[in-house]
This record gives structure tokens, C-alpha cells and sequence, in this order.
């Protein structure tokens, strides 16, 4: 009785209105906002799509196309997901939960897998040593070599081992270019 009681009581749940934001901006708009056009948008999407659907409509599930957005407007501005809920109608919590959700997704072995290849066959590494001797005459190279402290929250485990010598938290960061400026190996495992 006292369960059909509470059930009663229960306050409705409500749903802000969501923005379709690929609808209404143009380009121009979309990469100002969000550092991607309208097919960059939909790309990053297709390529975590099946990770990120859900099978419901339940509760208005937000269309991984959404995910990717709120995802982007976060990473490309820094704004707080109290802004982001406000920009594009989600709660605070869905929006933290979508931007781990997505990252979480696009950082999956499969999709860096894609983009992230370091030359292995004896041809690609020779091609990757004439790109860079046609564009700096440096003889020898695959690729050039930096390191960053990425910026981070305190963990809650370890937090000490993420204080740099600047000191604050971050993660060291290796990075490997090619003559073209991709990628062709990142490690980012340690404090």
C-alpha cells in the first residue's frame, strides 16, 4: 500500500527540448561551435553508431548523433556540462554521462586502430623516410617524436602519482608524427 502511495506521489518526469543542432546551423555555425562540419559530425558518429544506440526510445533516449554533439561542444569549448545541458537540453548528468560514454567509444582499440597505424612493412617504413627528406632533407626518419602533460581531474586512486612537476594532475603523453602530420603511434598510460 505504502509503495502505490509513493508511485502516486512521484513527481512526473520532465524532458527539456533537445536542439537539432545539425538541422539548424550551417557549416560555417557547426564548426565554430563544435570544430566540425556537418559530414565531420555525421562521420565521427558512424563510426561509434553501434556503440552508442540503444535499442529504446524509452525515456527519450538521445540519438547517438546527440551523443557525438554534446561530446564535441565539451571538448571543443570547455565549457561546464551545466552549459552544454543548457545549450542543448539535456540534464548536467546525461551530459557527463554521454562524454564518457562517447570518449569512451572513441578511444576503443578498433577506431584508433583505423587512423593510428605506425609503419611496420619495410615499404611503409621506407615511404615515411622519403617524406621526410623531401621536406626537410632529413635522411633516415619514420617519424618525430614529443611528449606532453595532458591535464586532467585528480583521480581518486593514486592521486598523488599524477602531480607533475608543475604541479598539477596530467597524464605523460607520447606522441609520434609523420612528414604529413598523422599520427603513427600515441602512448598515454602513465602518470
Amino acid at each position: 500500500m505504502a509503495a502505490q502511495e509513493q508511485l502516486r506521489l512521484r513527481r512526473p518526469r520532465t524532458f527539456c527540448d533537445r536542439k537539432d543542432v545539425l538541422n539548424e546551423l550551417n557549416d560555417a555555425e557547426l564548426i565554430k561551435r563544435y570544430r566540425l562540419d556537418r559530414e565531420g559530425i555525421l562521420f565521427v558518429t558512424n563510426l561509434v553508431r553501434e556503440t552508442l544506440a540503444r535499442p529504446t526510445a524509452r525515456n527519450k533516449a538521445l540519438s547517438p548523433e546527440m551523443k557525438v554533439i554534446i561530446t564535441l561542444r565539451f571538448l571543443a569549448t570547455g565549457k561546464m556540462q551545466l552549459c552544454n545541458s543548457d545549450d542543448l537540453g539535456p540534464s548536467q548528468q546525461t551530459v557527463s554521462r554521454v562524454i564518457t560514454e562517447t570518449l569512451d567509444a572513441l578511444s576503443s582499440r578498433p577506431i584508433l586502430a583505423q587512423f593510428i597505424k605506425f609503419p611496420i612493412t619495410p615499404q611503409e617504413t621506407q615511404r615515411k623516410k622519403m617524406e621526410f627528406v623531401q621536406i626537410a632533407g632529413f635522411p633516415g626518419v619514420i617519424g618525430v617524436i614529443d611528449g606532453i602533460h595532458i591535464r586532467i581531474t585528480a583521480p581518486k586512486e593514486f592521486e598523488a602519482e599524477y602531480v607533475n612537476r608543475k604541479r598539477y594532475h596530467s597524464i605523460n603523453t607520447q606522441i609520434v608524427f609523420d612528414a604529413k602530420y598523422k599520427i603513427i603511434d600515441i602512448v598515454a598510460n602513465w602518470p
